[in-house]
């Protein structure tokens, strides 16, 4: 019989996405696998080889666990601390506790192969983590996709594991290539991260004087606001889900974005990223791992003075970065 897995995933997109690499892996050396989050939830249709569910709610913690013969939960999964009650320690010695980089070690070792049947706690004996962080620290230049992987095959002993998360987008369109959008993402999920809102605009202008087609994609929360600020000068497509973000972006010629969940969702469904990050660092961890990227940085350090940072990113120096994914002969004018 086939063991059945059980992966609860962070609550936000890009650490989700990054996190899937760990059932997808499972689901590629046999076991079944079900994910349970919202965001793994609403893509559902393009996850061909796991199965999905959305979020647990505090209640259904505990007994999910007699569903499932191993479960492998993020320790900062929604839910899982509400109402200044912590569910962890009590789930410890049934489930194992990974993070992709804020783990409480009190949580490491607790699991107790007791709890399965023989058969099973044979085939886990081996597969159940020494240390729950995914991020090591010690290893410098990989991106936090390749952390994951290496977590794979060292912790639960999936040696072929490899980055891909069978993220399979839907049938695109075939429309010539020129057509395709250039799509912008202005905003993320701290504004700290954003590159001006301005500048973003300018770019896109830019762009469209000379002929490529360029669309917005904001959060529902932001439509209004980037609707009044957009002011009908370019389409603002409408993502009411996370599955209409990835139709958006897997018909697209490239996204420009800031570090944001964005990015990661189009970097996992092939699409040229072109982000811009508030660090100069280019092996930065939290850079979308797959795919094609360029990262765009500040042209001076800007630690000490963090909020003036999108001063230092010209938007030309952004257009150049955006050049090199685009057909051979077409150059983008300065």
């Amino acid at each position: 019989m086939t063991a059945k897995v059980l992966v609860v995933t962070p609550g936000k997109l890009g650490d989700c996405l990054i996190s899937l690499v760990i059932p997808a892996n499972l689901a590629r050396a046999g076991f079944d696998v079900t994910v349970r989050g919202d965001c793994a939830h609403d893509l559902a249709l393009w996850l061909p080889d796991i199965r999905t569910g959305p979020r647990l709610s505090a209640q259904e913690y505990d007994r999910i666990t007699d569903e499932f013969d191993f479960c492998l939960i993020d320790s900062q999964a929604p839910g899982l601390q509400s109402d200044g009650i912590d569910a962890r320690p009590g789930l410890s010695h049934r489930v194992v506790f990974f993070s992709l980089a804020h783990h409480d070690p009190s949580l490491d070792g607790r699991f107790s192969l007791q709890e399965l049947p023989a058969e099973k706690s044979a085939l886990f004996r081996d597969r159940i983590p020494r240390k729950g962080l995914i991020r090591d620290k010690t290893k410098s230049g990989l991106t936090m996709v390749e952390h994951v992987v290496e977590f794979c095959r060292r912790e639960l002993l999936l040696k072929e594991a490899h980055p891909d998360i069978g993220l399979m987008p839907s049938q695109t369109s075939e429309r010539e290539e020129k057509k395709r959008p250039i799509v912008f993402s202005p905003t993320s999920g701290k504004a700290r991260k954003n590159w001006r809102a301005e500048r973003f605009v300018l770019l896109a202008r830019q762009l469209q004087d000379i002929g490529h087609k360029c669309v917005f994609a904001v959060a529902p929360s932001e439509t209004a606001e980037w609707s009044k600020r957009l002011d009908g000068q370019f389409t603002l497509a409408p993502t009411p889900t996370i599955a209409a973000l990835a139709k958006l972006l897997s018909d697209a010629r490239t996204l420009v974005c800031n570090d944001s969940g964005a990015g990661h969702l189009a970097s996992a469904l092939g699409t040229p990223v072109v982000a811009v990050i508030p660090r100069r660092d280019s092996d930065y961890t939290w850079r979308p791992g797959w795919g094609r990227v360029k990262l765009v940085s500040p042209i001076l350090p800007t630690r000490a003075l963090s909020g003036l940072w999108p001063y230092f990113v010209s938007v030309r120096k952004v257009r150049h970065s955006l050049q090199s994914f685009l057909p051979p002969g077409e150059t983008i004018s300065e």
